[in-house]
């Protein structure tokens, strides 16, 4: 093989006994129409004949450059035609759909970008997609997770596979290489004029702080972080498989909800430990999206120093509470269609709430049998000699004030909600109990300061017990 071709040539061989590609995939090559993207396409064209692959060229308009970015797609359709491969495209507009979300423009257009690769996949026009990252983008993304203070994962950087279905061939090549092979080649390719823009950060990283490292510390910056983004991904591959199995005998799956003792789960090693929640996240809700390590040291502080009752609400509607010895991830409940209700007490009897799934009980105690434990998952006592009225069972309503033990004066329930992180969407039907006029017990709050039963007293209380799922004490949102 001529010297010239070395560069094709030892890719080729690694292309072949890597496993990224197969002989007879259809596989679309992601192209912008920048260099790398282009050598890329140069590149799988000359392998299908050797591989077997049949190979297409995918372009996404993101139409965030105008009339640059409409040559950028013609520029992409001409070149497929001289290669005789198809062309692919999709198109959206990036910069309206990231007002609408209130996200950046980089991860807006990524998430647009990559949900038009997946439809190609899924629609069963491909079966793979191949994206031209380089060492030197392995190397960026390191430095900017680095920054943003990543572990183990997140240092990993750019995996080669993304669910098997997305690949990065050109992970092995630095972007002197592409320039140099396309320059030998004499290949045209387009610049994308955002890449000069300061106000994105990879652009910082890559013009600015990689160039800095590598002349003021180490010339070898680019492979030395590529290098450390292999062992990272190698070493979280393992923790990851002791973390399910260490886990598996404990792991529950009830519904949709992932449960697990605390006990044991506090006696794994930290680095397990924080892998198994995460496993459990994403088990609950199909991702990791939006979870970050605070997230997750919530939860470990859940299952390991809260009591039970305690609660927290994560990213993308899920919720996680202590249940006695368990753990318990699970979405949150949907409110009902008819959420209000409401029923008149009186005790001794029993109400069921079809709205929560719980049954409470009310009952007579007299003082002698205060001692005797109850074994419901929530008793409140109230002494019936300090209740102004007749009892009524309801769910919250606007304008609601109360004063529970422990509080200085009374406050509007919504502010209480609040205070203690109760999702809007489990206020509606949340359950007070009325006597007369006023509200003297919320649920997960202490009893109302005029109707609190005193330990001391000789006299007739009443016990309110809740029979069903465990009534959170505090919410704490993260």
């Amino acid at each position: 093989m001529p010297a010239h071709n070395d560069l094709y040539s030892r890719w080729a061989q690694e292309m072949r006994r890597g496993g990224l590609l197969r002989a007879g995939e259809r596989v679309g090559v992601a192209v912008s129409g920048g260099p790398d993207s282009v050598l890329l396409l140069e590149f799988a064209k000359a392998l299908a004949g050797k591989m077997g692959l049949v190979v297409s060229a995918v372009h996404f308009n993101h139409r965030l450059r105008g009339a640059e970015s409409e040559a950028d797609e013609r520029f992409v359709r001409e070149m497929a035609g001289r290669l005789g491969v198809a062309f692919l495209r999709g198109e959206a507009d990036v910069a309206r759909a990231a007002r609408e979300r209130r996200r950046n423009l980089e991860a807006t257009a990524r998430e647009l970008r990559y949900r038009f690769f997946f439809s190609l996949i899924h629609r069963g026009r491909l079966d793979k997609v191949a994206t031209a990252h380089t060492a030197n983008d392995q190397a960026e993304t390191v430095l900017l997770r680095l920054l943003r203070g990543a572990g183990t994962r997140g240092l990993g950087g750019i995996y080669p596979a993304l669910e098997g279905r997305i690949v990065r061939p050109f992970l092995s090549l630095t972007r002197a290489q592409v320039e140099a092979e396309l320059a030998r080649r004499s290949l045209a390719f387009r610049v994308d004029s955002t890449n000069f823009e300061a106000r994105f950060r990879r652009n910082k990283v890559r013009r600015e702080l990689l160039p800095w490292l590598e002349k003021e510390f180490n010339a070898q910056m680019v492979p030395l972080l590529r290098e450390l983004a292999a062992r990272a991904r190698d070493d979280e591959e393992y923790l990851e498989q002791q973390a399910r199995e260490r886990a598996q005998p404990w792991r529950v799956r009830e519904g949709e909800d992932e449960k697990i003792p605390t006990r044991p789960l506090a006696e794994f090693p930290p680095a397990l430990a924080r892998r198994v929640l995460r496993q459990m996240v994403a088990a609950a809700r199909g991702s990791l999206a939006g979870i970050s390590h605070r997230h997750i040291e919530a939860l470990r502080h859940l299952a390991t120093g809260a009591e039970s009752g305690r609660w927290l609400v994560l990213p993308g509607s899920l919720i996680a509470h202590r249940d006695f010895e368990w753990l318990v991830i699970g979405p949150e409940p949907a409110e009902p269609a008819n959420a209000d209700f409401s029923f008149s007490v009186t005790p001794p009897t029993e109400v069921t709430v079809p709205q929560l799934g719980v049954t409470l009980q009310f009952k007579i105690v007299e003082r002698t049998e205060v001692a005797r434990a109850y074994n419901g998952q929530e008793e409140v006592w109230l002494d019936p000699l300090r209740l102004p009225g007749e009892l009524l069972l309801r769910s919250w309503r606007e304008g609601d004030r109360f004063w529970p033990l422990g509080c200085r004066k009374a406050q509007k329930l919504k502010e209480l909600f609040r205070q203690h992180r109760i999702p809007a969407g489990r206020r509606r039907f949340w359950p007070v109990l009325v006597s007369g006029n006023e509200i003297v017990w919320v649920r997960g709050f202490p009893v109302a300061v005029s109707a609190a039963a005193s330990p001391e007293a000789s006299r007739v209380m009443m016990v309110l017990e809740s029979a069903g799922p465990p009534v959170p004490r505090r919410a704490e949102r993260r």
